[in-house]
């Protein structure tokens, strides 16, 4: 019993300490957390437990050997002990109220919260002292000071020494190391968020399209934990260090350049309802209409046959999070970044709902599994959608192990669609087609044999899009309404089993409906283009600027050049009319290469001014 009543003295200890930093941080910025009124604000001490008690977990880690010294040492080693422990749980008190209080003394000019990023500032003393204020210096003594003071007096009031002045046997031993063990493994499972197969993430901590509530609720310690990790993983100077900057400008705004106006316009009303359905790991060559397995997608093929479709489409990247910030924000991807886990930088760049809105557009965004995976909730959370919504919000008895059926997702998606306002931009984000490939057992026996997983899922999800759309012609808003079908990215396939080749990369892109005007129904394009591409293209469409957007070209623009760019942790892929490759960073190699000899060296040239500038921009968002 002892040791239960220590560990929840411990969690109570840390819990308050937390609880303190977010009273000091509202405080100081009572205006901006209050501006959503008390109740969201009250939510913040809900939302924030999950991700409160992984950090506590963390924390256990590290005190634990500090314990179990603690609980073995006898008479006067007791005491030496104690004050080992203490020293250790204060040191700790004192870091992170130094990281708080930095926190909470740069947030006004920053918004956001306080990652790796300070250390560019502090290798550079002399920038910090010319650019803090008097005004700086004592509000982050004073909430330090504070911070300190609040967390030595909870510990004394909550941590008691007791002596054991009994010698230690194997008896008292075996139940020490034992306990050390239990909660060891009980201080893991809380660091990673409990036993599920994906770990916690700093989304499971948003709830609000207000980024300061949410900034408020993720956890400081996490976070700055969290950046750390991630600024080990980034090292693109040195793979792009022998591209000169200014001329790989040039090269880029030569790739971009573009008409301000053009009459391909396919649209027969500037302001239509947009559903969008993002396909998971739906690749190219799976759709029987651009791919090698006949009858995979007959309601798929028709309905290209009905409405303007792209064949040459490209993802930004090979994962979830990655392909919606590009579908999205417009935004290519980098070799081994993901604009998602990096919201202080994802937040300064819009995202096509934020354009829609200030046309009067209600955003909604709807998944049937978990959106902590990349921070994909939080990316929309923290791009203003009106509604962020993923397995939480379903009841079905009967489930896969990572989402819902797509036939209980659409379901679900259209009684939102029903309930909306209009104008909108519903989005749906299916997951059926996602490793293990849980569907219903009668859609098991259309593809037997290699990648029979994902072909049978996307059988059975070309059958749940057509039950959506079916049941959709029966709406009032049906009429108006123009629906975009994208993959998120592709994957192998039995006709592509290489992760590198650009059939890897291709993804379908169909706009369907009864807005596409009917010279246009059936149209299919062969222009090579990318994931990011999307943006521009409808916004040209709708007759709204998409200068917000500039690494987003409108795909029929006259003067748009086809390629396209694609990333991976291993390195980064071209594709373009003359052929493709994939070259490999840390390899130094091409493990695909489908040039002439004698034009290798130009496309790596090309893809890596491209990159070059798309970094360097990167690095600067602040």
């Amino acid at each position: 019993m002892d040791i239960v009543k220590q560990t929840l003295r411990f969690l109570l200890f840390w819990w308050l300490i937390f609880t303190f930093q977010r009273v000091v941080f509202s405080l100081q910025f009572f205006e901006l957390v209050s501006a959503d009124g008390f109740l969201d604000y009250l939510s913040i001490y809900f939302y924030s437990i999950r991700l409160d008690l992984a950090t506590i977990g963390f924390i256990a880690l590290i005190t634990l050997p500090f314990w179990l010294i603690y609980q073995l040492a006898v008479g006067e080693w007791r005491i030496y002990a104690w004050r080992l422990l203490k020293i250790q749980q204060g040191a700790l008190v004192c870091l992170i109220a130094l990281m708080h209080s930095g926190e909470v003394n740069v947030y006004g000019d920053w918004m956001h919260k306080l990652s790796v990023r300070v250390f560019n500032h502090l290798i550079h003393p002399d920038e910090v002292f010319r650019t803090a204020s008097i005004r700086n210096y004592l509000f982050f003594t004073f909430y330090f000071l504070c911070e300190l003071l609040f967390g030595l007096l909870v510990m004394k009031r909550l941590f008691k020494f007791s002596s054991n002045t009994q010698k230690v046997h194997w008896v008292s031993l075996t139940k020490q190391v034992g306990a050390f063990v239990l909660l060891g493994g009980l201080s893991f499972l809380g660091a990673r968020g409990g036993t599920q197969m994906i770990p916690i993430g700093i989304n499971a901590a948003m709830f609000s399209n207000n980024t300061v509530l949410n900034d408020v609720s993720v956890n400081s310690v996490y976070y700055f934990i969290y950046s750390l990790r991630l600024s080990g993983k980034v090292d693109l100077d040195k793979f792009l260090e022998q591209t000169a900057l200014e001329e790989a400008r040039i090269f880029v705004d030569e790739m971009h350049a573009k008409k301000s106006k053009h009459d391909a316009i396919f649209l027969n009303q500037k302001r239509p309802n947009l559903i969008v359905i993002v396909l998971e790991s739906w690749a190219a060559d799976a759709i029987s209409h651009t791919g090698f397995a006949a009858g995979s997608t007959p309601n798929f093929d028709r309905m290209i046959s009905e409405g303007v479709y792209f064949n040459k489409f490209y993802a930004a990247a090979g994962t979830s999070e990655i392909g919606n910030a590009a579908i999205f924000g417009g935004y290519p991807a980098l070799p081994q970044v993901s604009l998602t886990m990096h919201p202080e930088k994802s937040r300064k760049l819009k995202s096509l709902n934020q354009v829609l809105n200030e046309q009067g557009y209600y955003s909604s965004y709807l998944f049937g599994g978990d959106l902590k995976y990349g921070n994909i909730g939080g990316y929309f959370l923290d791009h203003q959608f009106d509604q962020v919504l993923d397995e939480s919000s379903f009841s079905v008895e009967k489930r896969g192990v990572l989402n819902v059926y797509d036939e209980n997702l659409f379901e679900k998606f259209l009684m939102l669609v029903d309930s909306s306002e209009q104008p909108f931009m519903q989005v749906a984000f299916t997951g059926s087609t996602h490793a293990p490939y849980d569907i219903p057992e009668e859609w098991n026996d259309f593809w037997k044999g290699e990648e029979a997983g994902i072909m049978n899922s996307i059988r059975y999800a070309d059958h749940a899009i057509a039950n959506f759309l079916d049941a959709s012609k029966e709406k009032p808003w049906f009429s108006n309404t123009l629906f975009i079908f994208v993959s998120d990215h592709g994957r192998t396939t039995p006709n592509n089993a290489g992760a590198m080749h650009e059939s890897f990369f291709r993804i379908p892109l169909l706009f369907w409906g009864p807005t596409i005007k009917l010279e246009f129904q059936g149209k299919e394009y062969d222009m090579i283009a990318s994931q990011s591409d999307l943006v521009a293209t409808l916004l040209n469409q709708m007759d709204i600027s998409a200068n917000d957007f500039p690494w987003s070209r409108d795909m029929l623009d006259p003067n748009f050049r086809p390629f396209a760019v694609y990333s991976s942790s291993l390195g980064y892929g071209w594709k373009d009319q003359e052929g493709d490759f994939f070259w490999h960073m840390n390899g130094a190699f091409f493990p695909v290469n489908n040039f002439p000899l004698e034009k290798q060296q130009e496309k790596l040239t090309a893809a890596r001014k491209y990159l070059k500038v798309l970094w360097e921009e990167f690095k600067a968002i602040e």
